[in-house]
């Protein structure tokens, strides 16, 4: 591999596509040219096996996307075979609306590194509104089993208590703070954090008007230090592309990631970002995440 390869510090690889919620900020339900399901096995193992190469030089594994992980039958098996590798901080994102005992215990048991639960409120009725088809009560109920289980076997597992900030709920951020603050642990790096909605590339109508100004010069990280692969293969710029991929990246099935990663046209869009020019692209334009990201909220202890 050439010394100009360029190897992303942090992969996602979305296990399924679709999702048992209907949130309001997501566009799981939206028209796409892609198809539900969940990615096929030999897929999954031939990425983790070729990353497995450079798990020094990665920090990060998710083995989620648009979709719940927990609807993926093969999740916890395909959780305990990325540690097998030994790729670092293994996570999944979830709703845990489906977080019974039985996949407590089996999430816990697969070696995951980092659970990242997205709560939306402080009681069921502004949970609800956003995160529909999902119980507040039954969420909060499966979280605190979880944690409860990872306490008492002094489970490594680290969990983020995430909440999306938007005009419905943005009254209870400090209700969720206090709410979970009694739940996290610092010596296992625990966290509560929060940060404003953003606009999926201009894909969701939120209401981003009052997030701060990222200058348009400014490169997008996304572009340079991530890879995500969808559940067929195909290969999205950013997380803001994932929906229904504008840009012909690729595709890993029957290839090498890397080599995708490392593609003409990937390096063209990276070099585009580094030379202040991201908003040629419409997508990067009409894009919050970096706005996003400047209106977070941390809380560890």
């Amino acid at each position: 591999m050439s010394s100009a390869t360029v190897i992303p510090k942090r992969i996602q690889l979305e296990t399924i596509f679709g999702c048992n919620a209907s949130c309001t900020m997501c566009m799981v339900d939206e028209p796409t040219s892609r198809s539900k399901g969940r990615m096929s096995q030999d897929l999954f193992m031939a990425t983790i096996d070729e990353f497995a190469d450079y798990k020094d030089q990665l920090e990060k594994v998710d083995l989620f996307g648009i979709g719940e992980p927990l609807l993926d039958k093969l999740i916890f098996e395909r959780i305990a075979y990325a540690k097998s590798k030994g790729l670092p901080s293994v996570a999944i994102s979830t709703n845990a609306d489906l977080l019974d005992h039985d996949a407590a215990k089996d999430l816990l048991d697969s070696g995951i590194d980092t659970v990242i639960f997205s709560i939306d409120g402080t009681d069921a009725k502004t949970h609800e509104a956003i995160r529909m088809n999902t119980n507040f009560d039954r969420i909060i109920e499966n979280v605190e089993r979880v944690v409860g289980l990872r306490n008492a076997r002094n489970s490594k597992t680290r969990f983020v208590f995430r909440f999306i900030v938007q005009d419905s709920n943005r009254h209870q951020w400090e209700g969720f703070r206090e709410l979970w603050r009694s739940k996290i642990n610092a010596e296992k790096g625990d966290l509560v954090i929060g940060y404003d909605v953003q606009s999926w590339g201009g894909s969701v109508g939120a209401n981003t008007q009052d997030l701060p100004e990222v200058p348009p010069e400014l490169p997008c990280h996304h572009v340079s230090d991530r890879m995500i692969i969808l559940r067929d293969g195909t290969v999205p710029l950013c997380c803001a592309d994932v929906h229904d991929p504008e840009l012909d990246l690729g595709n890993v099935r029957g290839g090498s990631a890397i080599e995708t990663y490392n593609g003409p046209r990937f390096r063209e869009i990276r070099e585009m970002h580094m030379r202040g020019r991201r908003n040629d692209l419409r997508i990067c334009r009409d894009c919050t995440i970096l706005n996003s990201e400047l209106t977070q909220k941390i809380l560890t202890e």
